[in-house]
């Protein structure tokens, strides 16, 4: 069915045609074959939809709507179908009738068949389907797959952080940082270590450059270590380019961290 046809289809069926319309559509639906009721029914289901939500609302079907569907049905007994209805008395009242029922479903069905339905103001297009959430895990992984990826592992220091997760000797902070250059992206993968309180204190992350002063590390963002957690992945965010990174230093700072790090506190190193 051409995209004009159903154009006048839909226009029949929900207001009037102009003479040369008509006209065009009976030329049209001569080169199908046939007449095509499936927009009529379709508009038929939907009034009926649109007035039963209006209180009191008893208005008939539009007289040449309710022809047109007569003859359809007609056609439909002629190939054995169901008992003729009198559209007349079809109203959009809430006592469902059995043929009312046979009218829309023959309407959803049309609809499924010839993929059409009213769209309603223009942003009903079809939506995508969401895309497959990706976690920071994949991520790591996926980078860890890159060409010039780099892991380096952690070092504690003596700092009652990284003392465990529970704050004993032992089993002390493990894990490492994985580093791309061409991606400028990482991953920070720790265990044990302790607890903060967020709005007490942040761990920090630092990235030492030697293309830049070492005075000035490159910030990589701050995060927190959740109670009861073991081990973590935190994706790095450097907040500028980096251009060879050479150590890495995990500090503890006031909430939402610092500029310039005094370091008076590093828990963590991780070294080239």
């Amino acid at each position: 069915m051409s995209d004009r046809l159903r154009e006048l289809l839909a226009q029949r069926a929900t207001a009037d045609l102009s003479d040369a319309d008509r006209r065009e559509l009976d030329s049209l639906l001569g080169s199908t074959g046939g007449d095509d009721s499936s927009f009529d029914l379709a508009a038929a289901a939907i009034y009926e939809a649109f007035a039963s939500v209006e209180e009191g609302a008893q208005e008939d079907l539009p007289a040449d709507l309710r022809a047109r569907l007569a003859e359809a049905g007609a056609r439909e007994v002629g190939r054995g179908g169901a008992e003729v209805v009198d559209l007349a008395a079809v109203r959009p009242e809430r006592t469902a009738t059995p043929a009312l029922a046979w009218w829309a479903a023959a309407a959803c069905l049309a609809l499924a068949v010839v993929g059409w339905w009213p769209r309603i103001g223009p942003d009903s297009a079809p939506t995508e389907p969401p895309s497959p959430v990706v976690t920071v895990a994949e991520q790591r992984q996926d980078l860890l797959a890159a060409p010039d990826a780099r892991t380096l592992a952690w070092s504690a220091t003596e700092d009652v952080a990284a003392a465990g997760a529970e704050g004993a000797i032992a089993p002390r902070v493990s894990g490492h940082v994985a580093w791309s250059p061409s991606r400028q992206e990482g991953y920070m993968r720790i265990r044990n270590l302790q607890p903060n309180d967020a709005s007490e204190w942040q761990y920090q992350l630092w990235v030492f450059d030697r293309e830049r002063d070492e005075q000035y590390p490159v910030d990589g963002g701050v995060f927190d270590m959740p109670a009861g957690t073991g081990e973590t992945i935190v994706p790095i965010d450097a907040k500028i380019f980096v251009g060879e990174p050479y150590l890495f230093a995990v500090t503890v700072e006031p909430p939402g961290g610092v500029v310039v790090s005094d370091r008076e506190r590093i828990v963590l190193v991780a070294q080239v």
